[in-house]
């Protein structure tokens, strides 16, 4: 995940920026199929060709994002979570290792806690609630300002 959010303010900011960039990547998509179909030069028609196929996988891995966060905001559920460790969020830093299950199934997870300090998080073993959707259940992320009794 390339953020991950908690909070309803957090995820409906999130995908107010998604839509606007699966907006942006879509023009971005028809232009260079525009460009490809046109009266333009073998080279120009590779260039064009290239930048279609790295914004058709873009936008492939931004929607999947938009689903899933999408499916947390409208309808969640709660599950407590365990810290384990802490581990690396891609392009964030560090983040907080998580277990939790749902329906028997055990599932792990990375997420960052922003805006929580730090400190102020037990690890591990600290027992906090898990936003989880069930349409993506492997995909929870831990709210370290509920704390799970």
């Amino acid at each position: 995940m390339l953020l991950n959010i908690v909070t309803d303010e957090e995820l409906l900011t999130s995908q107010i920026v998604k839509s606007i960039l699966l907006i942006v990547v879509a023009l971005g998509i028809i232009y260079n199929l525009y460009r490809l179909f046109g009266k333009e030069s073998t080279k120009r028609k590779m260039i064009n060709f290239v930048l279609f196929a790295l914004l058709s996988v873009a936008i492939i891995f931004v929607y999947r994002a938009y689903r899933i966060e999408a499916a947390l905001l409208k309808n969640p559920d709660y599950v407590p979570g365990i810290t384990l460790g802490y581990c690396s969020v891609l392009a964030l830093g560090t983040g907080i290792e998580f277990e939790y299950e749902v329906k028997g199934q055990k599932f792990r997870c990375c997420n960052t806690f922003h805006p929580i300090s730090k400190d102020s998080i037990a690890v591990p073993g600290r027992k906090y609630m898990v936003r989880y959707s069930e349409i993506f259940p492997g995909a929870g992320r831990m709210n370290f300002k509920m704390q799970a009794e």
